[in-house]
């Protein structure tokens, strides 16, 4: 008796141990995927809303694309702005002028060279006719260039039925996955203007150490607010047709059709 009480014993503290350790599992992941990317926006400036965005996300050494979202507090775009940005070094303090382009619909657009690996800071002044002017700073760590290697490639494109579905903070997520358990990679695109150019490589891979190749399959999902994780009401999906494809194939393209 006292030996089948043992044993209960010994069975139920290795099935917490388990337990314990899954959790772990899940908890590095998911920390995992935060870093990839960390949010950065919306940000309330006086009644405007100002989010930013890089191509690529997060940003590496060399040339990439910022761009800025403007909205009112009601959520209308504001496109009679003019946004002044500013870069540079956080150590060095000396800041590069760098001109940004409206395009359309609350959105302003501007090539950054980061000529070097680490912190970087980014500091965008919001200047409009007849009020003060706003200006808010984020802070860059500049990644070195991706060592090459195979890639998935493709474009993300948004069924016209669901264009209002998408609001400031919403985030668009990569997945790419070879079975059950964790994603093989995910590319976080924080406030996204579709159609979207993405490329996941093996600086995207969720856990480090193995090889990205391979047949898998990809989900493209817009998550409201932002917040890595499980799919959840309310959130936008799509695939490519047939739902595999090949790392270092043709690019694929996606459109995301359905709510969940």
């Amino acid at each position: 008796m006292a030996g089948g009480t043992t044993e209960r014993r010994r069975r139920k503290s290795t099935l917490v141990s388990w337990i314990s350790l899954l959790g772990l599992g899940v908890i590095v992941v998911m920390a995992l995927m935060f870093s990839l990317s960390p949010p950065r926006g919306p940000v309330s400036l006086g009644e405007a809303s100002l989010a930013i965005s890089s191509d690529p996300d997060p940003p590496r050494l060399g040339l990439n694309k910022l761009q800025v979202r403007l909205a009112s507090a009601d959520g209308r775009p504001i496109s009679d702005a003019r946004v002044e940005m500013k870069y540079g070094r956080e150590e060095i303090g000396m800041l590069t002028l760098a001109p940004m382009e409206a395009s359309g619909e609350g959105v302003y657009r501007s090539d950054v060279e980061f000529d070097a690996p680490g912190a970087w800071q980014v500091i965008l002044t919001l200047k409009r006719e007849g009020a003060s002017d706003l200006t808010t700073k984020y802070l860059y760590n500049v990644a070195s260039s991706s060592s090459g290697g195979k890639a998935l490639t493709g474009t993300v494109r948004l069924a016209p039925a669901l264009a209002r579905k998408i609001a400031p903070g919403d985030v668009l997520f990569v997945i790419a996955r070879k079975g059950p358990g964790p994603p093989l990679a995910v590319k976080r695109i924080a406030n996204p203007v579709f159609p979207v150019s993405f490329r996941l490589g093996p600086e995207d891979m969720v856990m480090g150490g193995g090889q990205f190749e391979g047949e898998v399959s990809v989900i493209a999902r817009v998550k409201k607010g932002g917040v890595a994780g499980p799919a959840q009401r309310g959130d936008l999906e799509g695939s490519p047709v047939g739902n595999r494809v090949k790392i270092d194939g043709a690019p694929i393209a996606i459109v995301i059709d359905r709510e969940l």
